[in-house]
């Protein structure tokens, strides 16, 4: 997968603000997949919920949310 610098960048800053670095290459993939526009606003989402209401981890619902809903919001 061949991703443009900024792409690369969204994917890692996304892995960060997630405290999910271990899935830095699911991000990639993501980011190759779906508008920016879309996984900023999934990761503000996730970002907005208080830890304690968050079932398994922030990574696991950020990528819930962009998997379950995203086949309709493609590039």
């Amino acid at each position: 997968m061949n991703l443009t610098p900024k792409q690369e960048q969204l994917a890692v800053e996304i892995a960060y603000a997630l405290d999910d670095m271990d899935s830095l290459q699911s991000h990639r993939k993501m980011v190759a997949t779906y508008s920016e526009e879309y996984l900023r606003g999934k990761l503000n989402k996730v970002l907005s919920i208080p830890a304690d209401q968050i079932y398994k981890s922030k990574g696991a619902l950020y990528t819930s949310l962009v998997q379950g809903y995203g086949r309709r919001s493609r590039n």
